[in-house]
């Protein structure tokens, strides 16, 4: 038991070592970065190889075959680019990989100790700290230091300043991988950190939205209330008046005091639901409803006549009993509806509203169930001192 927990032990310590860094914008960038700069560090070394530089002394065969097998494989990467498709970035570790062995083997074959290329190391080290982190970076110019070292004194020419001019070189190879590492990692904090802000901006911005949206919103029948309506209202009739009609409608519940009364308010709550519901099944996409107070609504039908309002009326009266259907006969509720139209009735949304809700108890004073227009209310009062 001991011997397990030692041995997890030892592979949590070194789990560093095979950390990837996660799918960002960044990191893609990076790889893709990387992968044209390999492109062009391939073409200066071949034009340097073949025309500019010394090559006695140098294992030519070798050299140019390390140069053909880094181009069988970085221009697939660079032209393909195999990380932004794969589930974690295997493409990095295996170019790392065969950059560090193609790197070595190119220094041991065009002059071991003298190669002018040995600034490939620097290069190589430098990739691995942008593209993974500062300790994979410090590791890497370990082992970089390592392989020289031993390329080093297997071909030195026992000189003075050997041991200087060795010393000075891994000295800066492990600069290089500390510095370009830490500034990696800055910067891969600070992606980080913006990620997290940009992440804690979009949950913010939906709870806004969802406050908002529940501001607007009467919670029983999810339609809009009151004060969220009356502004959207405004709106359409400020639009209407520049040229259009705006049929408002205020209908109001029959009977539901009765199912409140023997069936409880949940059950009246539910049936207000439902009622809302059907009704706003019945409305244009363009329609607004809304829930006015108690059992009342309020809908507001741009580019609408009063002719067209009866019909719009008499559709929501009959969606409404629809509602009936798991009710029983001396249950069942109805919907009594006051239209009113501008410009001819009224030329603000109050009074709109106002005649629309006295329209609508005319409705009910004749029985319920159907509707009536601010037109009907003046003929109602014209006719009373005759009857009177």
């Amino acid at each position: 038991m001991h011997a397990a927990e030692s041995e997890r032990e030892q592979q949590s310590r070194f789990s560093w070592l095979f950390e990837l860094p996660p799918r960002t914008e960044r990191s893609m960038r990076m790889e893709a970065l990387i992968a044209r700069l390999r492109l062009l560090v391939i073409l200066v070394n071949s034009v340097a190889l073949a025309f500019f530089l010394d090559t006695t002394g140098m294992q030519t065969d070798l050299a140019w075959l390390a140069v053909t097998a880094v181009w069988l494989y970085g221009v697939p990467v660079a032209v393909l680019q195999p990380y932004r498709r794969w589930r974690v970035f295997e493409t990095g570790i295996i170019t790392g990989v065969a950059d560090s062995i193609a790197t070595m083997a190119f220094i041991a074959v065009t002059g071991a100790s003298d190669s002018p290329f040995f600034l490939l190391f620097y290069l190589s080290v430098a990739a691995i700290a942008m593209r993974f982190d500062l300790r994979q970076a410090v590791l890497a110019s370990a082992i970089y230091a390592a392989a020289y070292g031993i390329i080093y004194f297997a071909t030195w020419d026992a000189s003075q300043d050997a041991f200087g001019v060795l010393g000075l070189r891994l000295a800066y190879l492990l600069f290089i991988a500390v510095g370009v590492g830490h500034l990696a990692r800055e910067e891969n904090y600070r992606a980080r950190q913006i990620d997290e802000i940009e992440r804690l901006h979009a949950e913010n911005q939906k709870l806004h939205h969802r406050s908002e949206r529940a501001a607007r919103l009467d919670r029983l029948t999810g339609l809009m209330n009151r004060a969220a309506f009356e502004k959207e209202a405004q709106k359409e009739l400020r639009r209407a008046k520049s040229g259009g009609y705006i049929s408002v409608l205020f209908c109001d519940m029959d009977r539901l005091k009765r199912i409140n009364d023997e069936l409880g308010h949940d059950a009246g709550d539910r049936v207000l639901r439902a009622v809302g519901s059907a009704m706003k099944r019945t409305l244009r996409r363009e329609d607004l409803i809304g829930r006015y107070g108690g059992d009342e609504f309020v809908v507001v039908m741009p580019n609408v006549t009063r002719e067209t309002a009866y019909d719009r009326a008499d559709q929501l009266i009959e969606a409404v009993r629809s509602v009936n259907d798991s009710l029983t006969d001396d249950l069942r509720v109805g919907l009594s509806v006051g239209i009113s139209v501008y410009p001819f009735d009224a030329q603000d949304y109050p009074t709109l509203v106002r005649l629309a809700d006295q329209a609508m108890y005319l409705a009910k004073r004749e029985g319920g169930d159907r509707s009536r227009t601010a037109n009907d209310l003046r003929l109602f009062w014209e006719e009373i001192p005759h009857s009177a």
